[in-house]
């Protein structure tokens, strides 16, 4: 029995010195673990070194220290064999293969710098990083149909990076053809070259691929799209502008809700939102001009605009671009009503050219206090006259006034030639 107790107590010795061994071996392990990635936190290379001499198999010391050769001392050569290291310990890492790639690019030998590209490539084939670093390697070393696949996957993947990618495509690139071939069907992309373009005062280009972008007709938010039609316009091209006006709205029944038929002036009513952008309504605050839509006094039904103007105050700071022909006549009307309007210059709505602000036509003033009445008036555009300016104002303005006034059911629409049908 003394013989049966004593094997047993060797036994749990023994059991607890393995124990104590495996134990040791694990805090060994784990300290030295812990210490090496204190040392690579450091990111200086010799600290790197003493990582990877306590962690030998780690990968990503390996990477690291690649990068430090490359980009802090230099070490072409070395970084080359610390990266095929790491590729070696961790083939599944595309971010391992992109900087290899990068190590043979530095180090001169492109085609080994090419296969490592197309491994990262096999290892990630839809990551919108790796496509896009691989893109880049393909950019420099001159095969352009590969970088621009690579660009595409980006652009389809992750939209939001359309403004860097595109960018670097059109610097190096500059073939507006090729450029489009590797856009997705996604506004936002088709979008985002458009402003680029439009950076570089290319309208011609900008102007492809907006037409290009509505015949995929892919529903967006057409506020998005507005930007476009304030170019045209600030760029004195009426007629385009008019078009993607027309060709917005075709694509958003809540713009196209702004017109009506045989009426010249959006949102004539001010039923709608304000864009202050493309052929809607403008508006800055002007000072002492109270301005807001009132829901209780209307021509047809509510809103109405109401100005109510304190002691001074000429331009009632909203305004509307009017896209029309040179040569032309025009009836503007408007319904409006006034109360205690004291001046001796009242409000009119006043038809100006778009571009050198000559006034062109202008409705009766408003003065003192009157119901619901209509105003109109009738001018003929000048030979250049493409574009008209409707706006609010006084003239003189510099008079003092005070009072309100509201305007409603806003009209311009063309007329016949004396004889016409």
């Amino acid at each position: 029995m003394e013989q049966a107790f004593e094997q047993s107590r060797l036994r749990r010795i023994s059991l607890f010195i393995a124990c104590a061994l495996v134990m040791a071996s694990y805090a060994w392990f784990a300290i030295r673990v812990y210490r090496a990635q204190q040392l690579a936190d450091h990111l200086d290379q010799p600290s790197i070194e003493k990582a990877i001499a306590l962690a030998p198999q780690n990968a990503t010391y390996h990477e690291q220290l690649c990068r430090s050769m490359l980009f802090v001392s230099q070490q072409t050569e070395r970084a080359v064999g610390e990266c095929q290291k790491a590729s070696e310990l961790n083939p599944y890492s595309s971010a391992i293969w992109l900087d290899l790639a990068q190590a043979y690019y530095f180090a001169g030998n492109i085609p080994l710098n090419q296969a490592a590209a197309y491994k990262a490539l096999t290892v990630d084939p839809t990551t919108p990083d790796t496509a896009w670093s691989a893109a880049n390697f393909f950019l420099v070393q001159g095969d352009t149909d590969e970088a621009l696949h690579q660009f595409a996957i980006v652009l389809r993947e992750e939209p939001s990076l359309a403004p860097s990618v595109l960018n670097s495509c059109w610097q190096s690139l500059h073939d507006i053809q090729r450029m489009q071939s590797i856009l997705p069907p996604n506004p936002e992309v088709y979008l985002a070259f458009i402003k680029l373009l439009l950076s570089t005062d290319d309208s011609s280009s900008a102007h492809q691929i907006w037409l290009a972008l509505m015949q995929t007709k892919v529903p967006f938010d057409y506020h998005h799209g507005l930007f476009y039609i304030d170019s045209l316009i600030q760029a004195h091209a009426v007629d385009q502008a008019s078009e993607a006006w027309k060709q917005l709205s075709s694509m958003s029944a809540a713009l196209q809700a702004y017109g009506q038929p045989d009426n010249l002036v959006m949102d004539s009513s001010f039923t709608r939102e304000i864009l202050n952008s493309g052929f809607d309504w403008r508006y800055s605050p002007a000072p002492q001009i109270a301005l807001t839509l009132d829901d209780t006094a209307f021509h047809n039904a509510a809103p109405s605009l109401k100005l109510v103007y304190g002691l001074n105050g000429g331009d009632a700071g909203i305004f509307q671009y009017i896209a029309v022909h040179p040569d032309s006549r025009y009836r503007l009307s408007a319904w409006v009503k006034s109360e205690d309007i004291k001046t001796a210059n009242g409000p009119a709505l006043t038809l100006l050219d778009g571009y050198s602000k000559t006034v062109l036509g202008s409705t009766e003033e408003t003065i003192g206090t009157t119901p619901w009445h209509r105003l109109d008036t009738e001018l003929t555009t000048g030979p250049e006259t493409k574009l008209l300016m409707l706006a609010i104002q006084r003239h003189p303005g510099e008079t003092q006034i005070q009072g309100k006034f509201w305007v409603d059911d806003i009209q311009l629409e063309p007329m016949q030639p004396s004889g016409g049908s």
